[in-house]
């Protein structure tokens, strides 16, 4: 895995319209970076440890937490990684997206298991998730409000995440470029109906997509999607002239260098393999069949690798869903505004139904193929060669047709 993702970095970094001085210098930053990925802490197991963190995503019991200081061996030391645990013990002080905290616990054999958790006086930037969940779930009172939040601000989990896990469809819920462009799309849809000036536009779209960035919970394909977008409008708005290739590797370094701890993330991973191979084949083509097709090969490995499993009918189904997930998050983006009538409720209630059931069915047929033993890095290395080979087909037939 990680052999595999430092050449995906020098392809984004390296082989785009670089000069010699600027590769020699991104060689010398890579250098501090795997230097700092070998030298930096992770969280350690079978220790009772203190942490200091924030609640980034909550469903009932079921938290998530970004960690920021950990105490053990008689030293606070600086980690950034994320637990995933669950805490039922009763307290007057509800525990809120964007809390800071602090936990007492161990983790064994990859499970975090907590002690104790207390809030800190302070609240944290998370807090405008809870403010856009909290909306939501006021104005939906109804068994698919948790579909009807993830669907714009990621997070799916449990029985709902099943479903759509095992048909493919799972990272249509994983806050994504595909869901910061819509967004980014339907501004410019809004100014076409005012005078703003240009510039004007560009900066509130910037300011906007890191709000929606904080309710997103700073996921690494939402991170990425948004400094993406904030530096094509950024470039625009002083000029520059740079590739979005090379913007693509910038935001990647600077990721990188502010926590090398997502090299081993699988949301860094697929979100920049995907978005570094849709760039690659917009140059040839806007087909949107074959841009869907070049982003789920490039996830596909990853999905081999991490979840040790993949659908064959994922790719299908989201082309299909596409226009379903956009009706989704007009309506969650209604609900955010405005309480709307109770008919109206349980139709969006039942539609929601209706998909679950639908997709329930269809993997009732055509199961989630689960990899046994180590089949999974043969199916890695050959989803891999199956990437290249796909992208080398493109660029033959396109730049043949242009002979």
């Amino acid at each position: 895995m990680i052999t595999t993702a430092i050449i995906f970095m020098a392809v984004v970094f390296f082989l785009f319209n670089y000069s010699l001085k600027t590769k020699v210098f991104f060689i010398l930053i890579l250098s501090l970076v795997l230097i700092k990925t070998i030298t930096s802490y992770s969280i350690p197991t079978n220790k009772e440890l203190g942490i200091l963190g924030t609640i980034i995503d909550k469903s009932n019991n079921y938290y998530i937490v970004k960690t920021n200081e950990v105490y053990y061996d008689d030293s606070w030391k600086s980690i950034k990684g994320k637990l995933y645990f669950s805490y039922n013990k009763f307290t007057t002080d509800p525990f809120e997206i964007g809390n800071n905290i602090y936990i007492v616990g161990k983790k064994t054999n990859g499970k975090f298991d907590p002690i104790y958790m207390a809030n800190s006086s302070e609240k944290s930037i998370y807090s405008v998730r809870n403010f856009f969940k909290k909306r939501i779930y006021r104005n939906f009172q109804y068994d698919n409000r948790e579909i009807l939040f993830s669907v714009v601000f990621g997070g799916l989990k449990g029985k709902n995440a099943e479903i759509f896990k095992n048909t493919g469809l799972l990272h249509l819920f994983a806050v994504s470029g595909f869901h910061v462009y819509i967004i980014y799309s339907l501004l410019y849809f809004l100014y076409s109906f005012t005078l703003f000036p240009i510039n004007i536009r560009r900066l509130i779209t910037i300011i906007i997509l890191f709000i929606y960035l904080s309710a997103s919970g700073f996921s690494d394909s939402a991170m990425r999607a948004t400094f993406l977008l904030s530096i094509i409008e950024l470039n625009k708005l002083i000029g520059w002239n740079v590739n979005s290739k090379n913007i693509l590797g910038l935001i990647g370094v600077i990721n990188l260098l502010y926590n090398p701890n997502v090299l081993f993330s699988a949301g860094f991973l697929m979100s920049y393999f995907a978005a570094l191979s849709i760039l690659i084949i917009i140059e040839y083509t806007n087909n949107p069949f074959l841009v869907t097709l070049s982003a789920f090969l490039a996830v596909l490995p990853w999905s081999i690798l991490f979840f040790k499993g993949f659908s064959f009918v994922g790719i299908f189904l989201s082309v299909f869903f596409t226009p379903i997930i956009y009706s989704l998050m007009i309506l969650s983006g209604l609900y955010i505004i405005v309480h709307l009538p109770d008919f109206v409720s349980n139709f969006v209630n039942y539609y929601i139904s209706i998909i679950k059931s639908l997709l329930q069915y269809i993997n009732r047929y055509i199961p989630y193929i689960t990899l046994k033993d180590n089949s999974y890095i043969f199916l890695y290395f050959i989803s891999i060669i199956l990437l290249i080979f796909f992208h080398i087909v493109i660029y033959k037939r396109y730049t043949m047709s242009k002979k």
